[in-house]
């Protein structure tokens, strides 16, 4: 056994590039016209080239902080330094190589991550078996086995990214990727060994006895699973995860089993169908997988609504559900939409029995009247047909109350009020038209308290002047509303505020409308259409917490910016280091990366939000690569992705990831252990290749 599983007993370091050409530190903001730019490029380069091996060394010394530090602001302004100058150069290479740095700071960062945590975990497994706890050895064996994985997969990324780097500029990595080498290989040893004397690998075999599966008529499929050594799992209960779900079958004597494939969610025609042995978290077995060839038909099913009360207005609680099957089965773990006009007000997925059900708040872009409730199901070309059904509903018109006051102040005029109801509940999200004087006008929206600020300017300074608030909306099922304000003439002066509460409730709305998506305000991200904050928890505590601190961050960093504008620091030299520099700044160091999040999320058993943090991966992805609306919703994204052409397996891969976010945001119970850490593996897939 290697004792330091993969480190190095040598501390080694690479020292700062320095030349004697005096054009290589030149500011690049001084540098006019790609003056010296070419130059300034390669230093740069190999400045931020420097960096990256200094962490690949100080990784191997085994020194974590040190290994993150050297990659936090310095690289980032040297990067930032070198994209500027890229643009300015006679080589269209360094656009390319600027990419590839900037990816390898995240694949360096992650692979120290990784290698810290396996060594962390090595450790636990040593004591685990000096203690003689063969069952905690083989858990944390199991976890050393994915996080090897990891290791290995982001060793190969770094190599390619420093391969580019090489190849676009005259900087030499090749120690860099020594060290990682040797790292990686290292602790791939040392994990064959782990498994070796813990651990027994598995073969599955399966394939498909009927040619055709559909909801109401499963296929059958048979396999079998036999140990490294060749012998079979015989006459007992082992779980699999077929497609996107997870069932447990029987072996018998010859270790053979038989069970039904059901599909849902499949696309039609020919599938190539994954399958994984998915061994419990004790066991001495290894995970493997295999795959079945089946033709999958289409099932229509009977959509049946249904709501209480049947007269609504703003804001009231409307609860819907609906009840989803094929003959006399219900249809379990599909998604249902639930859509007021052309507001989707949630989105829910059916149990067992295939019932679906949601509470909702009644949105006011819903025309007043008589109105449907559509369910559907969001599915095209699907083994389950996407249909829908439509209840009923009275929408009353819910009058409002808006109230407005105006000042002068150096800026213009400054424009503040309030919509409510005639109940007194604010009404967020509405357009308010500001009407300054003849000719200044101005619509603004309201934030989640219901209130509005705007600026405008006043061209009428030395006149009196009436300032009017409208709200009108014609689609909408609220009532109309005005309000007047008058100004003296030269009344009012002064800075208008800033960083008020309805500032910082508007930013923090956006916040979580960004991260959750949302069709009409993010009250409404999560598709339960419950107004205000009030959704947050739904998604877990760890996921709200991470939410409210995130808006806490920016709203505090937003008000501490109007106060004052510090003055940028003079840049600092580079400085190659093999200990951790005490001086070092704090921002330095990164934040949580992907691969830190979801790993901590599973090694602590916290699966709802290991999915929740793989969804945003993916969905992130997917945005960027295809164009798609960055508030698109979890099934709006899958919709939208098949839209764009992806295949079958990238499909699947997106689902896996998507259903599983719906468990942990939606249901009530929490995702299973093998769905979470298969939603994690596919959106490591995707976050690696990128959409195709």
């Amino acid at each position: 056994m290697q004792a330091d599983a993969g480190g190095s007993t040598l501390d080694r370091q690479v020292e700062t590039p320095t030349d004697n050409n005096e054009t290589q530190q030149a500011n690049p903001d001084s540098v006019a016209d790609g003056e010296y730019g070419d130059e300034t490029a390669a230093w740069l380069a190999r400045t931020i080239g420097g960096r990256l091996e200094n962490s690949s060394i100080a990784l191997s010394n085994d020194q974590y902080d040190q290994a993150r530090s050297v990659l936090g602001d310095g690289y980032d302004r040297r990067l930032e330094q070198y994209v500027e100058v890229a643009g300015d150069t006679s080589s269209d290479t360094d656009d390319a190589a600027a990419r590839e740095f900037e990816a390898a700071r995240e694949n360096q960062r992650n692979l120290t991550n990784e290698v810290q945590r396996y060594r962390q975990q090595y450790a636990a497994y040593q004591t685990a078996r000096d203690r003689g706890n063969e069952r905690e050895a083989r858990i944390t064996a199991r976890a050393m086995e994915r996080t090897a994985s990891n290791i290995s997969d982001r060793s190969r990324r770094l190599n390619r990214n420093f391969e580019q780097i090489e190849n676009a500029t005259s900087v030499d990595l090749s120690s860099g990727q020594s060290e990682i080498n040797e790292t990686t290989e290292n602790i791939t040893a040392t994990q064959a060994e782990v498994r070796e004397e813990t651990l027994v690998g598995t073969t599955l075999t399966v394939q498909a006895i009927d040619s055709t599966a559909s909801f109401s008529d499963p296929g059958t499929i048979s396999g079998q699973i036999r140990t490294e050594n060749g012998s079979v799992i015989a006459d007992g209960a082992v779980e699999l995860r077929i497609g996107n779900r997870t069932q447990t079958v029987q072996t018998d004597s010859d270790g053979t089993f038989e069970t039904q494939y059901r599909p849902r969610s499949a696309g039609l025609g020919s599938q190539s169908v994954r399958v994984e042995y998915v061994p419990r978290a004790d066991s001495v077995y290894l995970f493997d997988n295999a795959t079945f060839t089946i033709g999958v038909q289409q099932v229509t099913p009977d959509v049946t609504g249904e709501i209480v009360p049947d007269t609504v207005g703003y804001g009231d609680r409307l609860d819907v559900s609906a009840s989803v099957a094929v003959g006399a089965m219900g249809v379990g773990k599909i998604p249902v939409e639930f859509v007021m006009g052309d507001t989707v007000v949630a989105r829910t997925t059916t149990g067992p029995n295939g019932t679906a059900t949601a509470p909702v708040r009644v949105p006011a872009s819903v025309n007043d009247g008589d109105r449907q409730v559509v369910a559907r199901i969001p599915y095209e070309r699907r083994a389950i047909a996407g249909v829908q059904s439509e209840t009923p509903v009275v929408v009353v018109e819910t009058q409002t109350d808006l109230s407005v006051s105006a000042s002068r102040t150096d800026e213009g005029v400054l424009t503040r009020g309030h919509l409510q109801t005639a109940a007194g509940n604010p009404v967020s999200d509405r357009p308010v038209r500001i009407q300054v004087g003849d000719s200044v006008s101005e619509v603004v929206e309201t934030n989640q308290n219901g209130s509005f600020q705007t600026v405008l300017v006043d061209l009428q300074a030395n006149e009196s002047i009436t300032v009017i608030a409208t709200y009108d909306e014609p689609s909408s099922n609220l009532g109309n509303a005005t309000a007047t304000a008058m100004l003296a003439a030269g009344s009012g002066g002064g800075n208008p505020p800033v960083g008020s509460d309805s500032e910082n409730d508007l930013l923090i709305d956006t916040l979580v409308a960004i991260l959750f998506g949302s069709d009409e305000s993010p009250t409404a991200a999560l598709g339960n259409g419950i107004i205000g904050y009030g959704l947050l928890p739904v998604v877990g505590g760890g996921m709200a917490l991470t939410v409210v601190v995130a808006s806490w961050f920016v709203v505090s960093r937003f008000n501490q910016s109007q106060d004052t504008d510090a003055a940028v620091p003079a840049e600092a030299a580079d400085v190659s280091m093999t200990e951790p520099d005490p001086s070092a700044d704090p921002s330095d160091v990164s934040s949580p990366t992907f691969e830190e999040r979801v790993e901590t999320h599973l090694d602590s058993g916290n699966y709802d939000a290991a999915a929740i943090v793989a969804y945003i991966a993916v969905h992130d992805t997917l945005a960027v690569e295809n164009g798609i609306d960055e508030g698109t919703t979890h099934w709006e994204l899958v919709q939208r992705s098949r839209e764009h052409g992806l295949s079958d397996e990238w499909m699947a891969d997106i689902e896996t990831v998507v259903e599983a976010f719906e468990t942990a945001a939606f249901a009530p119970t929490s995702v299973e252990p093998a769905r979470a850490e298969a939603a994690v593996e596919r959106a490591r897939k995707i976050r690696s290749n990128g959409a195709p």
